[in-house]
């Protein structure tokens, strides 16, 4: 003989199913946005390491005898030592 389906068992069934949908579509919504920002971010620094390499070219491609002179760890004290 079968036991007739009562409304609470089905009640208490779905709430939780109900709850995890609901934290499956949130965290399928927050692993796109961090997705959305992670490829920002890499996109930012590959920009900023193009010009750190335009900075780099341009201080080695400068001529140091245009007025500041190659500093010298040795000879070159600080004025309170």
């Amino acid at each position: 003989m079968t036991k007739p389906q009562n409304f609470d068992d089905h009640a208490s069934f779905s709430a939780p199913i109900e709850d995890l949908q609901v934290r499956i579509a949130f965290l399928d919504d927050l692993v796109e946005q961090l997705n959305q920002q992670l490829a920002i971010q890499t996109q930012e620094i590959a920009d900023l390491k193009k010009q750190m390499q335009l900075l780099y070219r341009r201080v080695e491609s400068s001529d140091l005898s245009e007025g500041i002179a190659a500093f010298d760890p040795v000879n070159d004290k600080p004025p309170h030592y």
